[in-house]
């Protein structure tokens, strides 16, 4: 998986929403990795240019009006793994309390689940790894 990851990592560039979310809490365990210090410093500025001020996260950068609230709950995530833009975090969780897309994803269990996650990140950013790889 190293081998890959050093291969591949330069030339990786993420640009959709749950996908930055997902790289930034990866970045998160391997934190002295050249790999992650390059993608969260590359993810935070796609996050920053993909930032809606109404409260979250467009899917792409050139689909400002599409959003989903489960792939904004893992940029939720990773943010908070990489203790970056929180006020951002913050709001995103409020917008995502009033707002229905009025599709299947209001009622899907992932976009529950993975809001108590953005909430409620526990074990998944756990200052203690260790601790954390044994209760998973």
């Amino acid at each position: 998986m190293k081998e890959i990851i050093d291969k591949t990592a330069p030339d990786l560039v993420i640009t959709q929403d749950l996908g930055l979310g997902m790289i930034l809490w990866m970045t998160y365990f391997f934190p002295e990795e050249g790999w992650a210090e390059l993608h969260r410093r590359r993810s935070l500025a796609m996050l920053d240019r993909m930032w809606v001020e109404d409260g979250y996260f467009c899917r792409e950068p050139s689909l400002r009006e599409m959003r989903f609230a489960f792939t904004d709950y893992g940029v939720s995530i990773g943010l908070q793994a990489a203790d970056a833009m929180l006020e951002r975090v913050e709001r995103l969780n409020a917008y995502f309390e009033q707002y229905r897309s009025g599709d299947e994803y209001d009622r899907a269990a992932i976009t529950h689940v993975m809001a108590c996650n953005s909430h409620f990140p526990g074990l998944l950013i756990s200052a203690d790894l260790e601790t954390a790889a044994k209760a998973s």
